[in-house]
C-alpha cells in the first residue's frame, strides 16, 4: 500500500406539475474517432468545439461529494468505478475498472480483480490500493446527500495484491454490487487526493474514466468545462468523441438562442416547458422530424422525478399534523404514487392521487417555513412557486422561497437515483426516517438487502414504501418525461446513460 506522505495536501417542479422538461440521453459509445468539429457560425472563424449545453451547473468535481445532477454527470464521465450499469437494465452491473467481481468465498466477502494496465490521467498506475483508499475516503467524508450510505455494509477492505480488492461485509447485502456502480465508489488517485478533505474544483480532477478535463471555468453566469478522450481508459464505456465542451447556460432563453444560432450540438436539461412545447411542435410539423434549427427530439419517458423532502434538521418536521397537511395540500397535483417511480421493479402504490382534499389546519397561528430548490434545474423557480402556493392555500402556512439553502425546512428535489434500483430510490428516506421509525426501517432495509427470494423482496419493499407514506417526510410529487435535443450530424446512443439516467458524454458521436 502506498504511503500517505505521497499523497498531495488538500488543494485550494412543478410549473403545471405535469411539465415535460429537457434531460440528457445517450448510449455507450463505440471507440471510433470523432468527425470534423462543427462549422463555425461566422465564416472564417475558428471552428467551435462540439458543445453540450444545460442549465445544470457542475458545482463539485470530487466524486465522493457529488449530490446534484451535473456534478454526478461529471463524476460518471471522468472517474471509473469497479462496476457500471445502464439505467433500467434488468441484468446485474457489468465490470468497468474490474475484470470480474463476485461472492466467491462466502456471502459476506465480495472480491474484485482489476483489469490490467489501468492508469490515471495524470500517469500514475491504478492499483487495488487506490480503490481501497477511494472507498474508505468516501465513507470517512460521508457527505450528506451523496451515495455513500449505499456502501454502509462494508466492514473492512483488504488488498492482498495490486489487482485484488476484497470487501468484507458486516451483513449479507445482495445490493452491494449496485453500490459499487454509484458515484461515491469512484476511484481517485491516492497520490493526488487528500484522505480527509473534499477536493476543491480549483484543483485538477484526476480520474481514469472515459474523459480527462482539459479546462474548468466556473463563473457566476455559467461555467465551461472542456473534456478530451482519455486514451488510457480501459472499461465498459469508451468515449466515442475526441473532445467536447460542457457549457452551463444561465437560463432556457440562452439555450434556445444558441440552438437557433448553431452554437450548440446537444441540449441536456435546461429548456423550460414553453420552449420544449415550441420545439416539439416544430418537430411534429416537419417532414424531417426536426426543429427549424435542425435538432431532433429524444424523449425519455418518466425520467424526471420531483419530490418534496423535509430537512431532518427542521424542528417543524416533528409536527405530524403539519406533515399531514402538507401532504394533503399536494395530493391534487400529485402524479407519482410512491417514492419509487413507476417502471422500477418493486414499486407499490402507497400515496393517494387526486380527489378533493381539504387539509386540516389545527394550529392557531401561521407557521413560517422555508422552501429550498436547485435554481439551475429546468423550471425550478416556477415549480417551487407552485408548491408554495399549494401550501399557503391551506390557510395556515407562510412559505419563503430560499434557492440553494442548506437550512430550509423543505427541499424541492429534482431527483435521479444513483442506480435504477428500488433501494437507491428509497435511500433518502431510509437514511433519514422519523426517529420513531428508524429501528423498523433499518431492520426492513437490511432484511431486503439480505433477501434472495423475489416474493420476500417485494413484500419488504412494499413495507418500506408504506412506512414512508405514514411518516410523510419524503413526498412524491410528479414523474414526467425529459427530452434531449441533438443537432443534425450528431448522435447520442442508448448506452450513454449512467446507472440513474445521468448523461454519459461517452455515448455522443459527431
Amino acid at each position: 500500500m502506498r504511503s500517505s506522505d505521497r499523497r498531495s495536501s488538500r488543494g485550494r417542479g412543478l410549473a403545471a406539475l405535469t411539465a415535460v422538461v429537457a434531460l440528457a440521453v445517450g448510449l455507450t459509445g463505440c471507440d471510433s474517432p470523432a468527425k470534423t468539429p462543427p462549422a463555425p457560425s461566422t465564416p472564417g472563424a475558428t471552428p467551435r468545439p462540439f458543445t453540450v449545453m444545460s442549465t445544470d451547473r457542475v458545482t463539485v468535481t470530487d466524486p465522493a461529494a457529488a449530490t446534484d445532477q451535473a456534478s454526478t454527470m461529471f463524476a460518471l464521465n471522468v472517474f471509473q468505478r469497479l462496476m457500471t450499469s445502464a439505467p433500467g437494465d434488468g441484468t446485474r452491473p457489468k465490470p468497468d475498472a474490474a475484470r470480474d467481481c463476485g461472492f466467491i468465498e462466502s456471502a459476506t466477502i465480495y472480491t474484485c480483480t482489476l483489469q490490467k494496465g489501468l492508469t490515471f490521467a495524470g500517469g500514475d498506475v491504478l492499483t487495488s490500493s487506490d480503490v481501497k483508499f477511494s472507498i474508505e475516503r468516501a465513507l470517512r467524508l460521508d457527505v450528506p446527500g451523496s451515495s455513500t450510505s449505499l456502501l454502509s455494509s462494508i466492514r473492512r477492505i483488504d488488498t492482498p495484491d495490486d489487482v485484488t480488492v476484497r470487501f468484507l461485509l458486516s451483513r449479507v447485502d445482495t445490493q452491494f454490487v449496485w453500490a459499487l456502480a454509484s458515484p461515491a465508489a469512484s476511484i481517485v488517485d491516492e497520490q493526488q487526493y487528500d484522505a480527509d478533505e473534499v477536493r476543491s474544483p480549483d484543483d485538477p480532477a484526476v480520474g481514469s474514466g472515459p474523459f480527462v478535463v482539459t479546462s474548468y471555468d466556473d463563473s457566476d453566469k455559467g461555467g465551461t468545462i472542456a473534456f478530451s478522450r482519455f486514451p488510457g481508459y480501459h472499461g465498459f464505456t469508451p468515449a466515442a468523441i475526441d473532445a467536447l465542451t460542457y457549457r452551463t447556460a444561465p437560463d432556457s432563453a440562452t439555450i434556445e438562442d444558441a440552438m437557433t444560432k448553431g452554437q450548440v450540438d446537444v441540449v441536456w436539461r435546461g429548456l423550460n416547458t414553453a420552449a420544449v412545447t415550441r420545439l416539439s411542435q416544430q418537430v411534429g410539423g416537419s417532414a424531417e422530424k426536426t426543429t427549424a434549427s435542425g435538432f431532433s427530439e429524444r424523449v425519455l419517458g418518466g425520467t424526471r422525478v420531483l419530490q418534496l423532502q423535509w430537512n431532518p434538521g427542521s424542528r417543524a418536521r416533528r409536527d405530524k399534523a403539519l406533515r399531514t397537511a402538507i401532504a394533503l395540500a399536494l395530493q391534487g397535483d400529485r402524479t407519482s404514487d410512491s417514492i419509487i417511480p413507476a417502471g422500477i421493479p418493486g414499486q407499490a402504490a402507497t400515496f393517494p392521487l387526486g380527489g378533493k382534499v381539504t387539509p386540516k389546519v389545527t394550529w392557531k397561528t401561521r407557521i413560517n417555513l422555508t422552501l429550498a430548490y436547485d435554481a439551475t434545474a429546468p423550471n425550478a423557480a416556477d415549480l417551487a412557486d407552485t408548491v408554495r402556493n399549494r401550501l399557503e392555500d391551506t390557510g395556515g402556512l407562510s412559505v419563503r422561497l430560499s434557492p440553494g439553502s442548506a437550512d430550509a425546512d423543505l427541499v424541492l428535489v429534482d431527483r435521479k437515483a444513483w442506480t435504477s434500483t428500488a433501494l437507491s430510490w428509497l435511500q433518502p428516506y431510509v437514511d433519514d426516517p422519523l426517529p420513531a421509525s428508524r429501528t423498523t426501517v433499518e431492520a426492513t432495509a437490511n432484511a431486503y438487502r439480505a433477501s434472495t427470494d423475489e416474493a420476500s423482496s417485494t413484500r419488504l419493499l412494499a413495507t418500506l414504501q408504506r412506512q414512508a407514506a405514514t411518516d410523510l417526510v419524503l413526498l412524491p410529487i410528479t414523474q414526467s418525461d425529459e427530452t434531449v435535443w441533438v443537432r443534425g450530424g450528431a448522435d447520442i446512443n442508448g448506452g450513454s446513460y449512467g446507472p440513474g439516467w445521468q448523461l454519459g458524454l461517452f455515448g455522443i458521436t459527431a
